[in-house]
């Protein structure tokens, strides 16, 4: 059973003792500072708290709970996909394929970068249906249509809504993994995957899962390196035909350019921290030279508040609404995250 406030990782102690090398601690690249920290498998993403929702002073840990019964299979998962880089194609076991995408779905649900893209993406789509005169959240969320009716009103002469709440992140975090976990793993169960030998040791991002989006094939391109020289990849087409639910993966071997495009990918996700086996001193040059490429992810403004979210208490009142100026909407999901994409693009 999950205590109050014990120590919870986003990404899997079982996945973090595959680039441990015995007898040393993992070695953590800093990329404020560019110093490097030694950690042990214990402390390396992991948080007290991380994915509880504190209510009144009781710990919900029904996501730390869900999250351990996945995690107690990747052993045999991982055996699976190391047998499978030297085929050029393998046909997983029903099992192991469902966990390894249900793996997936929690670490992309549960990265530290989830946390304020829960409060982002939930405000963003209030007023998209607002706009849209679609109100399926907003009566998810129990708003009176009299509410609804002035929030339209108010939408239409320029204002916006959003949120205020006790601990929004945490709160709101909690709510959308709650409706996006079923989408997340149909869209991984339906993705193309590979697992590939790498020459190059790869690192591993404090995001776990690196998401990319190749713009030409329209996907959703994931990375994530299951060992220093071992990584897998699933592709999400858009267009439905082109995927496939069948649990089959690929074996290949990367290039050097190939596996140079990955660890640039990898550097670049990262938060906080970048988790190597050992100090690898090209790492300021990775990151320079995925900046140049045009790489971008994502930027949280507050890392330390997203992953302390969970040690403080939501209240039992729930959210509140208020209306603004576009303005201060603009402000106000820039200060939880500044997107790759501009409020006002299309």
């Amino acid at each position: 059973m999950n205590k109050t406030n014990e120590n919870q990782h986003w990404i899997s102690q079982v996945l973090l003792r595959r680039f441990k090398i015995p007898g040393t601690p993992l070695q953590c690249y800093q990329v404020e500072t560019g110093k490097w920290i030694p950690k042990s498998i214990e402390n390396a993403c992991a948080s007290p708290g991380y994915n509880q929702l504190l209510v009144s002073g009781h710990a919900d840990n029904t996501v730390e709970e869900a999250f351990s019964k996945v995690e107690s299979h990747l052993r045999d998962t991982f055996h699976a996909l190391e047998e499978a880089v030297d085929r050029p194609l393998t046909e997983l076991s029903p099992a192991t394929h469902a966990n390894m995408c249900w793996y997936c779905t929690f670490l992309k649900l549960c990265s530290p970068i989830s946390k304020p893209g829960a409060v982002v993406s939930l405000i963003i789509q209030i007023n998209m249906e607002l706009e849209r005169g679609e109100y399926s959240l907003l009566r998810e969320l129990e708003i009176p249509e009299e509410t609804i009716s002035v929030w339209r009103g108010a939408y239409a002469a320029g204002q916006r809504v959003v949120i205020e709440s006790e601990n929004i992140v945490q709160l709101l975090y909690r709510f959308q993994l709650r409706f996006a976990y079923e989408f997340d793993y149909a869209q991984f169960i339906n993705a193309k995957w590979t697992v590939s030998n790498s020459a190059l040791e790869l690192p591993m991002s404090d995001v776990g899962l690196v998401p990319m989006y190749l713009i030409a094939p329209k996907a959703n391109h994931y990375i994530l390196p299951i060992g220093p020289r071992l990584v897998l990849e699933g592709v999400f087409f858009l267009d439905p035909a082109q995927n496939s639910s069948q649990p089959v993966i690929r074996g290949h071997d990367l290039t050097a350019e190939e596996a140079e495009y990955r660890f640039d990918c990898i550097c670049l996700s990262a938060i906080k921290e970048i988790v190597c086996s050992k100090r690898t001193p090209t790492i300021p040059e990775s990151l320079s030279r995925a900046k140049s490429k045009g790489i971008r992810f994502h930027k949280i403004m507050n890392p330390e508040a997203a992953i302390s979210a969970g040690l403080i208490d939501v209240g039992s009142s729930g959210p509140g609404f208020r209306l603004v100026s576009a303005d201060e909407y603009k402000q106000f999901v820039h200060s939880h995250m500044q997107p790759t994409w501009r409020l006002d693009d299309p």
